[in-house]
């Protein structure tokens, strides 16, 4: 029964990195709540309380750093809400295309939520590309904590 538990707490946190690029999915909350539920099943011997905190604060901090990145890269790039709105709205959108529309949505949806307001393309390019790099370097940090959230739980259940 442990090395189901073992496997479901590893499988919930490989679909917690995947929701990284997912706006649905939560994330690295579901990769913390994997931690916490395994923990939990094994009366918190082996994960510990410490253990806990420390991959409670850095999921708190996975998203602040989330909500900064894409509020920084639009608001560098001179963003309005619009377009902030038509980003968010492009990476709904783009779940639909694929890769490439989880690429190209979030852009697109910048760009025309940009050009409504600026009726200038050339802004609107600039800014709507300055947007998509924040939310890109936001999904790239939340990745790259759930990987090592992961490996960290894996070394300290193994």
């Amino acid at each position: 029964m442990e090395v189901f538990a073992k496997i479901l707490a590893i499988f919930v946190m490989l679909v917690g990195i995947t929701g990284s690029f997912v706006p649905i999915v939560p994330g690295i909350p579901l990769v913390f709540l994997a931690i916490l539920g395994y923990g939990w099943y094994e009366g918190f011997n082996v994960i510990s309380v410490h253990y806990i905190a420390i991959m409670g604060a850095l999921t708190l901090l996975s998203v602040l750093v989330d909500y900064i990145a894409g509020v920084w890269g639009a608001k560098r790039a001179g963003s309005s809400r619009l377009g902030m709105l038509g980003a968010g709205l492009g990476i709904v959108v783009g779940l639909f295309f694929g890769p490439v529309g989880i690429l190209v949505g979030p852009w697109l949806g910048a760009f025309v939520g940009e050009y409504l307001v600026l009726r200038d393309v050339s802004q609107a390019v600039n800014v709507a590309t300055g947007t998509v790099i924040g939310i890109f370097a936001g999904m790239a940090f939340k990745v790259l904590l759930g990987i090592g959230m992961l490996i960290s739980f894996v070394v300290v259940i193994f």
